[in-house]
Parts: structure tokens; sequence; C-alpha cells
């Protein structure tokens, strides 16, 4: 009998699994050229809970990962000023806590020049821990940051 229990309480767990979503949302898609950006510059870009300060740096590794590369704010002033093509992201990470939990992680890329939302990509993952669901939907992130980026 207790075997017949674990198959079932196995059978559940495996069929409950876990998801992954992402996309990215481009402003004036027609316009707007993601390769010609280089440069990102990180500074006051995160908001939500910040008991997920983690999960925030662990994104900004993730970008730091892409062939954007890193500059400082005077770096990025001077190199707007050189025509140069530089983004500032905004983070938000939000894990839900009850009811299964599920991790939601947004970045809002913006033009370091002009302030203007260029890019939107969004990721998230639920899994049977919280831990889990983090960990699905960064590596959705990461999957649309490299694709993005690369």
């Amino acid at each position: 009998m207790n075997i017949f229990k674990f198959a079932i309480i196995t059978t559940l767990l495996l069929s409950m699994g876990s998801c992954a979503s992402s996309k990215i949302i481009v402003a004036n898609s027609n316009t707007t050229d993601l390769s010609n950006y280089e440069y990102v510059v990180f500074g006051e870009e995160s908001d939500g809970d910040r008991e997920l300060d983690d999960i925030v740096l662990l994104v900004q590794n993730e970008i730091t990962n892409t062939r954007l590369k890193i500059a400082s704010a005077t770096e990025g002033t001077r190199l707007v000023n050189q025509k140069k093509h530089v983004l500032t992201p905004h983070i938000n990470v939000k894990t839900e806590k009850w009811d299964g939990g599920h991790t939601y992680i947004t970045i809002s890329f913006y033009d370091f020049g002009t302030g203007q939302n260029i890019a939107v990509i969004k990721g998230s993952g639920i899994g049977l821990t919280i831990s889990q669901d983090q960990s699905i939907a960064l590596k959705a992130i990461r999957k649309k940051l490299q694709a993005t980026f690369n």
C-alpha cells in the first residue's frame, strides 16, 4: 500500500513540474535597432521587495554576460556625447510567497541619453519552491538576454 501511495505522489509531483515564460517587447520596433546599443550603465534601477536584491544582482550579472559593455554614469554621458548608444536598465523582481509561488522578473531598458523606454524583457517561473521559481525565472531572462544582446 505504501508503494502505491508513493507512486501516486510521485506522479502528481512530476505532472506539476515547472513552467517558465519569457518575452521581449521593443518600443518602436520599426525604428529601434537594439544592435546599435553597445554599453550599459547600472544605477538606480531596481525596485520591489528588498529581500530580492540578490536576484536583482543575479539579473545584473546576466546583463553583463551579454555583448553590452559596462560603463559608469560619467562614462555613459561621455559616450552619449560621442553619439554612442547607451542603455540603462530598470529591474523589477517580484516573488509571490503563497499558493505555490510565482516569480516575475521585468527589465525595462531605457536609452541613457534620452530616457526613452527602448525595450522590456519579461521572464517568469513557477516551480515547487520559491527558490525554484526564482531559478526558473532567471533562466528565462538569461535566455532572452542572450538572444537579444548577443
